[in-house]
């Protein structure tokens, strides 16, 4: 039998339900299918135990041919049917459901209607006007449509922050355990990875060594190196099992911590940098930092680097030459906010919305985190694609917290809601309700393509609501999916700032919205910002360290962040927003 979480198994449920729509199979065999693996990963039970218990069908929407797929796939690795649905389409016509706005239904008229097979011929479709020619399409969502596509070919090749950080340390570690610990001295992920940049094009890695030719033997034999692109003495790139390319530079311990400043990055900041030590006459590169008679500057560190060349450390995060090196000379860069600084999540959801887990599970998670409290933000009733909240199971879920605040010892969890921003600034409980509560979050899920001056005023409407105090993932985007909605964010940090109401980090993987740029715009608006992971089960509070890291790059320190505060602080904090309205 497969090993497979309810993740995996829900996401080739979710794709076989896609190819069925593809394919043009019946409306009801899809959604069954949608359903189930909407149901399956945000299951709290695992599913392939479950499946070895034949209780398959104890779960609400999983019918006999469902849980036939599931046991067939942990058994086989695969479905039989979706694997001929897949080999009867083309791959192109499958891609272009990674396009946002573009639909397996969709996917299917323009394969079958007009014979587009892939990207390229969909491309040429756009441009050529034969998609406006097909009923229920015209002028406008056809240029959506080419916006999109673009879109999506600028961030294929990107890979995310998380799987960045999560695919190098698995590479680290398989190093560590495979190869004898005397031929790496050193290993450490540089590059973009390092700095926390939100989207990378590949992977670096650097290592110390005194044998680099045994080590990238060693490296290009291991399980996780699919292809080897090139290798050298001082250099070698592979593309991972996932299609990740990955470049190890191989260096001596001596040139270490040149190396890695040099290789960390960004090349705008060791332009300065160099600039700098030339003005120190120095010449600073990847193998060291030297004087003019050719001999070399003792470095230990990167720290080294810095001080020689008199400067505070500045942080990976920061080398983007955005000010960080005029600040590091004058004593006045940000004592940056650190994970351990967070005292809490103040956004994530139980079952009484789209969570996988009860309050319970998700407070006692927090608290072996050694976090102080949580906030409680289940959707409310009009996102009733993720289960919103009625008023009457908002209500109920009040009363659980008061009990479970009475029970859980040193821990508090703040009653909440993520409510909706509605088209027209309205809030999607009324303001008698939100007064029951601690914590109100406000955020858009829906009528994306609004008017830019439209949005603004909408989004501003929520801001300056007394009961709100937070908005969350104030831009809507999904890196490598949906953009950015249009939307004056300035005028937006403007408004939060004056009305006491934060702003939101979203630190789930694929938001990290806001991003750095506009998390320093609203520190130095005089703004608040809360850092957050969205969870929607306890292993998400480990998106934590994403968020940090952009509010890091962001230039924030822990007075910026208001989940930093004691609960007493952060009761205080909220009261202040009604306070001011």
């Amino acid at each position: 039998m497969q090993e497979m979480s309810n993740k995996e198994i829900a996401k080739i449920l979710a794709e076989f339900a896609d190819l069925m729509a593809i394919k043009g199979e019946n409306d009801f065999k899809i959604r069954a299918y949608t359903n189930a693996a909407r149901k399956i990963e945000s299951y709290s039970d695992n599913i392939q135990k479950l499946a070895a218990e034949n209780k398959l069908r104890d779960i609400k929407g999983i019918g006999s041919g469902i849980a036939e797929s599931i046991n067939e796939l942990l058994e086989n690795g695969l479905i039989e049917e979706m694997e001929a649905i897949k080999a009867e389409l083309p791959p192109g016509v499958i891609e272009m459901t990674d396009i946002q706005g573009l639909g397996p239904k969709t996917a299917h008229r323009f394969y079958y209607e007009l014979e587009i097979e892939d990207l390229i011929g969909l491309e040429e479709a756009l441009k050529a006007g034969k998609v406006q020619e097909l009923k229920g399409f015209g002028k406008k969502s056809e240029e959506k449509l080419l916006k999109a596509l673009k879109n999506h070919e600028k961030y294929v090749d990107k890979i995310i922050l998380a799987k960045a950080i999560k695919t190098a340390r698995e590479i680290i570690e398989t190093i560590k355990a495979e190869v004898e610990p005397e031929l790496v001295e050193e290993i450490e992920i540089c590059g973009s990875s390092r700095r926390a940049k939100e989207l990378t094009g590949d992977l670096d890695i650097l290592i110390a060594t005194s044998s680099p030719e045994e080590i990238s033997k060693k490296i290009k034999n291991l399980d996780f190196s699919a292809e080897v692109i090139g290798a050298g003495d001082t250099k070698v790139s592979i593309r991972t099992d996932q299609g990740i390319q990955t470049d190890f530079r191989l260096v001596s311990r001596e040139e270490f911590p040149s190396a890695l400043h040099y290789f960390t990055g960004s090349q705008a900041h060791n332009v300065r940098m160099r600039q700098l030590a030339k003005d120190h006459n120095l010449k600073l590169s990847e193998y060291g930092l030297f004087k003019e008679d050719g001999s070399k500057e003792k470095i230990e560190s990167e720290a080294d680097i810095f001080k020689i060349l008199g400067l505070d450390y500045i942080i990976p995060e920061l080398r983007e030459d955005q000010g960080e090196i005029e600040a590091a000379q004058k004593g006045e860069l940000p004592q940056s906010i650190q994970l351990e600084d967070i005292k809490g999540d103040l956004h994530l959801h139980s079952r009484y919305s789209d969570g996988a887990f009860s309050i319970k599970e998700m407070a006692e998670a927090a608290k072996e985190r050694g976090y102080q409290y949580i906030a409680v933000t289940d959707h409310s009733q009009s996102l009733t694609v993720a289960s919103g909240m009625s008023i009457s199971e908002l209500k109920e879920q009040l009363k659980e917290i008061d009990k479970l605040n009475q029970e859980i010892e040193d821990f508090r969890i703040f009653k909440g809601v993520e409510v909706d921003i509605l088209k027209n600034g309205e809030l999607d409980f009324e303001d008698e309700l939100l007064d029951q509560l601690d914590f109100v979050i406000a955020s858009v899920h829906s009528h994306f393509n609004l008017e830019e001056e439209e949005m603004t005023e909408r989004i501003i409407k929520a801001v300056e609501n007394p009961y709100v105090n937070l908005i969350g993932h104030p831009r809507g985007r999904m890196l490598g999916g949906r953009e950015a909605y249009a939307v004056d964010l300035e005028k937006v940090i403007e408004a939060a700032a004056a009305s006491n109401t934060a702003l939101e980090i979203n630190a789930s993987p694929q938001r990290l919205d806001l991003d750095a740029e506009w998390a320093r715009k609203v520190k130095k608006a005089g703004g608040k910002i809360s850092i957050n992971t969205d969870a929607h089960h306890y292993k998400e509070y480990s998106d934590m360290e994403l968020g940090v890291a952009t509010a890091r790059r962001g230039w924030l320190e822990k007075k910026d962040v208001i989940n930093t505060f004691s609960a007493a602080e952060l009761l205080e904090f909220f009261k202040q927003k009604n306070k001011n309205a």
